[in-house]
Protein backbone atom coordinates (compact mmCIF):
# COMPACT_ATOMS: atom_id res chain seq x y z
CA UNK A 1 0.00 0.00 0.00
CA UNK A 2 1.49 3.36 -0.92
CA UNK A 3 0.89 6.62 1.61
CA UNK A 4 -0.11 9.64 -0.03
CA UNK A 5 1.07 12.55 2.02
CA UNK A 6 0.50 16.31 2.08
CA UNK A 7 3.25 18.65 2.59
CA UNK A 8 1.92 22.34 3.62
CA UNK A 9 4.40 24.87 3.48
CA UNK A 10 5.05 26.43 6.09
CA UNK A 11 3.37 24.23 8.84
CA UNK A 12 -0.17 24.90 8.03
CA UNK A 13 -2.66 22.11 8.28
CA UNK A 14 -6.22 21.52 7.58
CA UNK A 15 -8.46 20.74 10.28
CA UNK A 16 -9.59 17.38 11.23
CA UNK A 17 -13.35 17.02 10.17
CA UNK A 18 -13.91 16.18 14.04
CA UNK A 19 -12.22 19.12 15.29
CA UNK A 20 -14.01 21.30 13.02
CA UNK A 21 -17.19 21.57 15.31
CA UNK A 22 -15.41 22.15 18.65
CA UNK A 23 -12.92 25.09 16.99
CA UNK A 24 -13.88 28.17 18.88
CA UNK A 25 -10.88 30.20 18.05
CA UNK A 26 -12.69 32.93 15.42
CA UNK A 27 -16.53 32.82 17.57
CA UNK A 28 -15.50 35.92 18.97
CA UNK A 29 -15.23 37.82 15.61
CA UNK A 30 -18.20 36.17 14.14
CA UNK A 31 -20.45 37.42 17.16
CA UNK A 32 -19.09 40.80 16.12
CA UNK A 33 -19.82 40.58 12.83
CA UNK A 34 -23.81 40.38 13.54
CA UNK A 35 -23.87 42.45 16.96
CA UNK A 36 -21.26 45.33 15.96
CA UNK A 37 -23.53 47.30 13.18
CA UNK A 38 -26.35 47.20 15.82
CA UNK A 39 -24.27 48.82 18.37
CA UNK A 40 -22.80 51.40 16.16
CA UNK A 41 -26.22 51.99 14.97
CA UNK A 42 -27.74 52.16 18.71
CA UNK A 43 -24.74 54.60 19.49
CA UNK A 44 -25.24 56.90 16.68
CA UNK A 45 -29.27 57.14 17.16
CA UNK A 46 -28.21 58.02 21.07
CA UNK A 47 -25.55 60.71 19.66
CA UNK A 48 -28.11 62.57 17.24
CA UNK A 49 -30.88 62.20 20.04
CA UNK A 50 -28.76 64.45 22.58
CA UNK A 51 -28.02 66.72 19.85
CA UNK A 52 -31.60 67.16 19.51
CA UNK A 53 -32.47 67.12 23.24
CA UNK A 54 -29.98 69.70 23.50
CA UNK A 55 -31.06 71.90 20.88
CA UNK A 56 -34.95 71.70 22.21
CA UNK A 57 -33.05 72.76 25.46
CA UNK A 58 -31.49 75.76 24.50
CA UNK A 59 -34.37 76.57 22.46
CA UNK A 60 -36.81 76.69 25.64
CA UNK A 61 -34.04 78.49 27.68
CA UNK A 62 -33.36 81.31 24.87
CA UNK A 63 -37.30 81.56 24.89
CA UNK A 64 -38.16 81.79 28.71
CA UNK A 65 -35.37 84.96 28.67
CA UNK A 66 -36.77 86.30 25.40
CA UNK A 67 -41.04 86.55 27.12
CA UNK A 68 -38.85 87.86 30.20
CA UNK A 69 -37.68 90.49 28.18
CA UNK A 70 -40.81 91.50 26.49
CA UNK A 71 -42.80 92.16 29.53
CA UNK A 72 -41.12 95.80 29.06
CA UNK A 73 -42.82 96.48 26.28
CA UNK A 74 -45.47 98.63 25.68
CA UNK A 75 -46.70 97.81 22.54
CA UNK A 76 -46.60 95.06 20.41
CA UNK A 77 -44.16 96.70 17.95
CA UNK A 78 -41.79 97.35 21.18
CA UNK A 79 -41.90 93.52 22.73
CA UNK A 80 -41.40 92.39 19.03
CA UNK A 81 -38.01 94.62 19.16
CA UNK A 82 -37.02 93.50 22.99
CA UNK A 83 -37.54 89.70 21.97
CA UNK A 84 -35.17 90.10 19.22
CA UNK A 85 -32.64 92.26 21.11
CA UNK A 86 -32.65 88.98 23.58
CA UNK A 87 -32.64 86.60 21.06
CA UNK A 88 -29.50 88.35 19.58
CA UNK A 89 -27.80 88.20 22.83
CA UNK A 90 -28.47 85.24 23.55
CA UNK A 91 -27.04 83.48 20.40
CA UNK A 92 -23.91 85.64 20.46
CA UNK A 93 -21.78 82.50 21.74
CA UNK A 94 -22.91 80.72 18.11
CA UNK A 95 -23.05 77.00 19.53
CA UNK A 96 -25.49 74.88 18.60
CA UNK A 97 -28.29 77.11 17.12
CA UNK A 98 -27.83 79.59 14.28
CA UNK A 99 -29.65 82.39 14.32
CA UNK A 100 -30.53 82.33 10.69
CA UNK A 101 -33.08 78.92 11.54
CA UNK A 102 -34.52 80.07 14.02
CA UNK A 103 -37.93 82.11 13.72
CA UNK A 104 -39.74 84.69 16.43
CA UNK A 105 -43.31 85.14 16.50
CA UNK A 106 -45.12 87.79 19.14
CA UNK A 107 -48.38 87.67 19.15
CA UNK A 108 -51.38 88.77 21.26
CA UNK A 109 -53.79 86.64 22.79
CA UNK A 110 -56.36 89.06 24.15
CA UNK A 111 -58.55 91.65 22.56
CA UNK A 112 -56.87 93.83 25.51
CA UNK A 113 -53.17 93.06 23.97
CA UNK A 114 -52.28 92.43 27.78
CA UNK A 115 -51.76 88.50 27.28
CA UNK A 116 -49.23 87.39 24.38
CA UNK A 117 -47.19 84.43 23.36
CA UNK A 118 -44.01 84.73 22.39
CA UNK A 119 -43.14 81.51 20.26
CA UNK A 120 -39.68 80.61 18.70
CA UNK A 121 -39.25 78.12 15.91
CA UNK A 122 -36.11 76.31 14.83
CA UNK A 123 -35.79 74.37 11.72
CA UNK A 124 -33.37 71.78 12.47
CA UNK A 125 -31.87 71.21 9.07
CA UNK A 126 -29.25 73.61 10.02
CA UNK A 127 -27.98 71.04 12.72
CA UNK A 128 -26.82 69.05 9.93
CA UNK A 129 -28.40 66.07 10.93
CA UNK A 130 -30.90 65.50 7.97
CA UNK A 131 -27.76 64.28 5.60
CA UNK A 132 -27.50 61.29 6.54
CA UNK A 133 -30.82 59.40 5.93
CA UNK A 134 -32.22 56.62 7.92
CA UNK A 135 -29.26 57.36 10.95
CA UNK A 136 -32.04 57.87 12.98
CA UNK A 137 -35.57 57.18 12.99
CA UNK A 138 -37.39 59.78 14.40
CA UNK A 139 -36.13 63.40 13.55
CA UNK A 140 -38.80 66.31 14.02
CA UNK A 141 -38.58 69.28 11.00
CA UNK A 142 -38.80 72.14 13.35
CA UNK A 143 -38.37 72.43 17.15
CA UNK A 144 -41.07 74.87 18.90
CA UNK A 145 -41.22 76.48 22.03
CA UNK A 146 -43.66 78.83 23.61
CA UNK A 147 -44.26 80.94 26.13
CA UNK A 148 -47.38 82.90 27.36
CA UNK A 149 -47.29 85.99 29.07
CA UNK A 150 -50.09 88.40 30.98
CA UNK A 151 -48.94 91.53 31.55
CA UNK A 152 -49.60 93.58 34.89
CA UNK A 153 -51.67 91.95 37.80
CA UNK A 154 -53.25 88.67 38.15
Amino acid sequence: MIAITRHYPLGFQLPSVRKFGSDTRASVVIEFAFVGPLLIYLMLNIFVGAIYFGAFHKLQHIAAQAARASIAGADEDERSSLVRQSLARSLEDGTLLPASAISVTVASLSADRRHYRVSLSFETQALGLRRFPGLATVLPATLISSYDVRSGGL
